[in-house]
């Protein structure tokens, strides 16, 4: 696949760099990610060691993926696990781009997320043997 051009538009609304910024310095690692509701270990990894770091989200939005979820599990029994997720609004159906994606009754997904997080969380004063 050829290089783009630094003079062309960029897709994203996330673009924030000045155009002579956007060129990364000979040698220089970029790494490009789908946004996802956490970020993995290996995820952080590959952020922590790019020098440069772009965030797709001018693809399109896939409900069956992490984007707008994630799976949680308890540190002591792993086997079951729950989904959160974050309900979303798709105002252009299948072919929304994720930053399209709207987030339906705020409220509710704060307080099941707060809920949930509390409930898979790992506190070192009330449980030191882990």
């Amino acid at each position: 696949m050829p290089p783009t051009s630094a003079s062309s538009p960029t897709a994203s609304t996330a673009d924030c760099w000045p155009a002579e910024q956007r060129l990364p310095v000979p040698g220089g690692l970029c790494a490009i990610h789908q946004p996802n509701l956490f970020l993995r270990l290996s995820t952080l990894a590959k952020l922590f060691t790019a020098d440069y770091w772009i965030v797709l989200d001018d693809v399109q939005f896939t409900r069956r993926d992490y984007q707008h979820r994630t799976r949680l599990a308890d540190l002591k029994e792993p086997s079951p696990r729950q989904w959160l997720s974050i309900l979303t609004h798709l105002p252009h159906g299948r072919s929304t781009l994720i930053h399209q994606v709207l987030m339906t009754e705020p409220h509710r997904c704060r307080r099941r997320t707060a809920q949930m997080l509390g409930y898979h969380a790992y506190d070192p004063v009330t449980e030191p043997s882990r």
